[in-house]
């Protein structure tokens, strides 16, 4: 069994803004924006469960966009098959959240 330390214990957060609320909140680094969005209640569509099967959790992250995970092969591909996409456009379910804040569009 392994003994977590006060330090392993901290969690690092972030600050995730989302449009076009306006709402700030903070999150824990290094965990998906779907997860993250869901977390403070935001209305975030998923219907494959983060599979990365569909295109329910797509988004548009207007800042901070640097600071999350490389786009991988299955979510390049599945955006490349989308209407409706831009050069910010991620699937949420993909995106791992870094240490720098980011702003997300949530798309109606």
């Amino acid at each position: 069994m392994t003994t977590l330390t006060p330090e392993s214990a901290q969690t690092t957060m972030t600050t995730m803004t989302v449009m076009p609320s306006g709402k700030s909140y903070e999150v824990a680094t290094g965990t998906t924006l779907l997860k993250a969005l869901q977390s403070v209640g935001e209305p975030i569509k998923s219907k494959c469960g983060g599979e990365t099967k569909c295109e329910a959790c797509h988004v548009f992250v207007t800042s901070g966009r640097k600071t999350l995970s490389k786009i991988r092969p299955a979510e390049n591909e599945k955006l490349d098959g989308m209407v409706g996409i831009s050069s910010n456009s991620r699937l949420a379910c993909q995106a791992v959240l870094g240490t720098e804040p980011i702003t997300v569009e949530l798309i109606a």
